[in-house]
């Protein structure tokens, strides 16, 4: 598992020492897109990962008794951009790292965005917050003060990481991203995002962000992310049903296959449905939107694909005070009941 104390310890001496640098003066992605505290890689000593970045760079690992330098194998990406190939040296310790990216005229940081572990684990725990509505006065203490205190809940278990399923702001306005940055790098444990119909204003999401779209393994598992902030959900105009083909063909291996998302609603995009939940379907579909749990009436989408319904498990809103923990092992992914860890008033 993640060595919690190191990643507390680790995540403290970094934050006043390289803040200054890290993404852009308004807090949006430069030089460095991914991985990033909202898309980080979990890897082992010796595993690789993919970066992306505006262009080619030196990359590094940064940590307080200094910087890693990787190797990297870069290749072109559609509109310019470059994706690197890292190499972890099989001399890194356990613990958690910022991502450095330098050019000879620019350098960019990107914090909480590399969790290295000794191994991964067949039963572990991941906790899922969602709806956490930063820059909403809709209770009486601050909305930042409320998803600090859940993220402070969520730090104190053996989450192996956290699954922010949208609506992070009250309305997508730059200043609440900025908020919400601050109060996300609380959490000690990697935190994957996605956005909310709320988070929905121009492409701020994105430029926080980077990617709507994506998938990652822990181990033996594989999770998928994809975004359902639009009117249309997930129209099939938009292009993101391709890549969430693409993204589902990635962990199609999986032992469990598990969508994270912030909604889901009947009539979203065909193709999205029929690569989501018919020709290879989910095992579960985590997510929030509904500001309560769903009952025994909604416990599957309506489709029935070739290896049954995917499972859904809705988890009431973090700016309410609550959140939810999974128990995934070789027999099942489990929602625990609901957890309410703050009071929204005082």
């Amino acid at each position: 598992m993640i060595n919690v104390r190191r990643s507390i310890c680790i995540v403290a001496a970094l934050l006043p020492a390289i803040a200054a640098s890290a993404r852009q003066p308004d807090g949006t992605l430069g030089l460095l897109q991914t991985p990033n505290n909202g898309m980080p890689a979990i890897v082992r000593p010796g595993d690789t990962f993919i970066v992306t970045a505006l262009h080619e760079s030196t990359i590094g690992l940064q940590a307080p008794e200094g910087t890693t330098e990787l190797q990297v194998e870069w290749s072109g990406l559609p509109g310019g951009k470059a994706k690197g190939l890292c190499t972890v040296p099989a001399t890194v310790a356990p613990g958690t790292y910022a991502l450095e990216a330098k050019t000879a005229d620019t350098a960019d940081t990107n914090l909480r965005s590399v969790y290295v572990i000794e191994s991964f684990p067949s039963k572990y725990v991941v906790a899922h917050v969602t709806d956490t509505h930063i820059g909403t006065t809709r209770h009486k203490r601050p909305s930042e003060d409320i998803v600090r205190d859940v993220f402070a809940a969520v730090n104190g278990t053996d989450a192996a990481f956290a699954l922010i399923t949208g609506d992070l702001t009250e309305s997508g306005e730059i200043e609440q991203y900025v908020s919400f940055l601050s109060v996300l790098d609380t959490c000690t444990k990697p935190t994957f995002v996605c956005a909310g119909n709320h988070d929905r204003k121009e492409l701020n999401y994105e430029r926080f962000f980077g990617p709507d779209v994506y998938s990652f393994r822990f181990g033996d598992d594989g999770y998928l992310s994809f975004d359902t902030k639009d009117f249309l959900v997930a129209d099939d105009l938009s292009g993101q049903a391709t890549e969430i083909q693409l993204q589902r063909r990635a962990i199609k291996s999986a032992r469990w296959s598990i969508g994270f998302t912030h909604r889901y609603e009947m009539d979203m995009g065909m193709r999205a449905q029929l690569a989501l939940f018919v020709d290879d379907p989910l095992d579960y579909l985590i997510f929030g939107h509904w500001h309560r749990e769903n009952n025994d009436k909604e416990k599957s989408v309506p489709w029935d694909g070739w290896r049954g319904p995917t499972k859904i498990t809705v988890t009431p809103a973090a700016i309410n005070g609550e959140m939810r923990f999974f128990d995934v092992d070789k027999s099942a992914v489990t929602p625990r009941p609901v957890q309410t860890e703050v009071n929204v008033n005082k």
